[in-house]
Parts: structure tokens; C-alpha cells; sequence
């Protein structure tokens, strides 16, 4: 494949523990040390590996810019400001990076102080992301947060004034939650007005406890309505909805953006994934997922810190496309595309024109638009290509 140009890149830092792991949660996240002292010294240990990898991984980006540094667990917010700022400045050291990079930072609500916020953005991170959940004690007790409804309204107010860019993670249609439960915690969110707001369903993943043992849920036609509702009451408070669970006023997010629009991005961390396009190949890297095996990865020179290595065949290659792209709702244009794949459009054309016939997608001569309809099948769609 001939790529026309180098994809944007971005950098993906794994930190993956947290004061207790969610019982809906199926990201490689693990229960931090109590005990005080031991967590300082088991998280400096995991930045030295970090950075170490860090200096071999920076490698693969040529001289490209760094568009986006994306913080992410886990719970980031238990690292000191200090192992942060390391990181962050280790990051600007080592690769060209964007004159107006976005340094995203994950953060729970239970785990933040005025003090540790000033510091983080102090340490480079310029857009914070606030995982809420929900703003009702009911649902954050069968959630098993550790935050209750009074830290997560103190915790949002403080990032609301301390960072020009933050977003407020927050789930809908929880056990037992009705539309009017799921819309008051919208609203009520809304009323802070953060830039951007993740709001989605509730799904349980087989790997959790949830999963295992699921609680009850709403009714279909409950969460019908609350994404409905919920939908109409996001536009009319001037949300742009750009992506399958995202919505902006203006301010998408850099980092995400450059996932679903298939951009490259170097990863470090226990479980972290990257891919990056060099000489006309495309090749993902999977890191070994306990966080012990993976610092002994990185620091030992007989072992190595990664669980999967493999080139994207050709056979792949449109279906790992569509796969991201199609979580966006702006047009494909055949300029983009192609840029992405090296591919001529034409080739996305053929493969869905069946979709378009059947109203799932509008297709010109330049660009590719899902439907109303198709944002409801783009699993149907990706089925076809495996």
C-alpha cells in the first residue's frame, strides 16, 4: 500500500490501577497497594519502565508531530503530579511535538483535591476527563463508585475551574435507573457546562462481575427513550453529536478523533495498545497486560514487554478502517480515505453499495455518509467484511 500522506500521530499512556476495580469494568485496570508508601515506590518503579520504553517507542515517529498525549487507566488521578509532569515533559523531549497539543488526563472524582488539579495542569495535562457516572448515590452505591454525589458535584466544579478543557464521563440506562433518573443526572450535568461530555448506555461485558452476574436492567423500550430524550435535550443545549457516545460544543476530542479516523498512535504501558504506518505497512503492537510482566519486559534486555506483535494483511485492512471510522458521523470524503489507507475510494464504494441500496449509507462520487438509519447497522455493515 501507498499512503499519500502520514497519518496523525498520537501517544497513549497506560496507568492502570485504581482504588477498587468497578464491577462493570473490563479494561486492564488492577486494585492499587493500600498501603501509601508502597504505591509511591511500586508507581515510580512503573514510570521508570514507562519512560524507558518511551525512548525506544519514539523512535517510530520519524519526524512527524505529536497532536495528542492521552493519559488513561485505570485511574491516572492516583499517580502524583510529579510521576505525571516526568512523563509528560519526558514525552516533549523525546518526540516533535504540536505547538497546540492536547494533553488529555483521566480522573475519578474520589481521587482529586484543588491542589492535585492545579499541579497535574501545572505538569503539562490541559484537558481533564472527569469519570462521573452518575450524580444520584442510589446509582453510585450499584455502581460500587467510591464517590458519592457530593464529591462528584465538587469535583466537577473544580475542574470546570481549573481547566479551559474538560469532559464529564457519564453513563446511562444503570439496574433500576428510569429515563426521568437518567435525564436528571444528564441535566444537571449539562448544567456546568463542560466543552464535551461522554454520555452512554450501561453494556455488560462478560469478563466482569456484571457480566457474571448481571443486575437488571431497563426495559428496551426505556432505554429507547432515554437515548432519545436524552439525544434531543443534548442538541438543544448546543451539543454537537460527533460520535457514537461523544458530543461537543466545539471541542472534540483530538485524541479520540484521531483513533476513529484511523490516525497512528505509539502506546506505552501495561496493556496498551498502538499502531503505527511505516514504509507502506500498517503494525499493531499489544503490551503484555500485568503491569509486574511488563515492567520486567521493559527493564530486563533477555525479555520484551509485548504480548502481540502483527502487521495489518490486506484482507483486514478495510474492515479495521470502517471498524473506527464508521464511530464518527461526518462524512468519509475520498480525499481522507485515501490519505488513510492508501486505497482508492472507489474501493469503499464497490464494497458498499449493496448498504447504499438498502438506505444505510449515501454514497457520491467523493464522500460516503451513513444514514440516520445506518448509524443504527454499522454493525451489519462491518459484518460483511469479516
Amino acid at each position: 500500500m501507498s499512503f499519500l500522506l502520514p497519518p496523525p500521530l498520537s501517544l497513549y499512556v497506560h496507568l492502570p490501577w485504581c482504588i477498587r476495580k468497578c464491577p462493570y469494568c473490563d479494561f486492564n485496570s488492577f486494585q492499587a497497594p493500600a498501603a501509601a508508601s508502597v504505591r509511591r515506590q511500586y508507581f515510580a518503579a512503573y514510570t521508570e519502565a514507562l519512560l524507558q520504553e518511551l525512548e525506544t517507542e519514539a523512535k517510530e515517529a520519524g519526524d512527524r508531530k505529536l497532536v495528542s498525549i492521552y493519559l488513561g487507566g485505570g485511574t491516572p488521578s492516583l499517580f502524583p503530579p510529579e510521576e505525571i509532569k516526568r512523563i509528560i515533559s519526558t514525552a516533549r523531549n523525546l518526540l516533535n511535538t504540536a505547538s497546540d497539543i492536547e494533553i488529555s488526563m483521566e480522573a475519578n472524582p474520589g481521587t482529586v483535591t484543588p491542589d492535585t488539579l492545579k499541579n497535574y495542569r501545572e505538569a503539562g495535562v490541559n484537558r481533564l476527563s472527569l469519570g462521573i457516572q452518575s450524580l444520584n448515590d442510589t446509582f453510585l452505591k450499584r455502581l460500587c463508585r467510591i464517590h458519592n454525589r457530593e464529591k462528584a458535584l465538587s469535583a466537577i466544579a473544580l475542574a470546570r475551574d481549573t481547566f479551559l478543557n474538560f469532559n464529564i464521563d457519564l453513563m446511562h440506562s444503570l439496574p433500576g435507573q428510569s429515563t426521568a433518573e437518567a435525564l436528571a443526572d444528564l441535566s444537571e450535568a449539562l448544567s456546568f457546562n463542560p466543552p464535551h461530555l461522554s454520555w452512554y448506555q450501561l453494556t455488560l461485558e462478560e469478563d466482569t462481575p456484571f457480566g457474571q452476574n448481571p443486575p437488571a436492567l431497563p426495559a428496551d423500550e426505556v432505554i429507547e427513550d432515554t437515548c432519545i430524550e436524552g439525544f434531543r435535550l443534548l442538541k438543544e443545549a448546543g451539543y454537537t453529536h460527533y460520535e457514537v457516545s461523544a458530543f461537543s460544543r466545539g471541542n472534540p476530542c483530538v485524541h479520540n478523533s484521531n483513533y476513529w479516523k484511523f490516525g497512528d498512535y505509539l502506546a506505552i504501558g501495561a496493556g496498551a495498545h498502538s499502531k503505527v504506518t511505516r514504509n507502506g505497512k500498517i503494525v499493531r503492537k499489544a503490551r503484555l497486560k500485568n503491569p509486574d510482566d511488563y515492567i520486567r519486559g521493559v527493564i530486563d534486555p533477555e525479555k520484551n514487554c509485548f504480548q502481540e506483535i502483527r502487521t495489518v494483511n490486506q484482507e483486514e485492512f478495510l474492515f479495521e478502517y470502517l471498524l473506527n471510522r464508521l464511530r464518527l458521523f461526518e462524512a468519509i470524503t475520498a480525499r481522507e480515505f485515501e490519505n488513510a489507507t492508501g486505497l482508492p475510494f472507489s474501493a469503499l464504494r464497490e464494497r458498499l453499495q449493496s448498504f447504499a441500496e438498502d438506505g444505510l449509507v449515501t454514497i457520491s462520487q467523493n464522500s460516503l455518509t451513513l444514514t440516520p438509519k445506518g448509524t443504527s447497522f454499522v454493525n451489519t455493515i462491518l459484518a460483511d467484511f469479516l
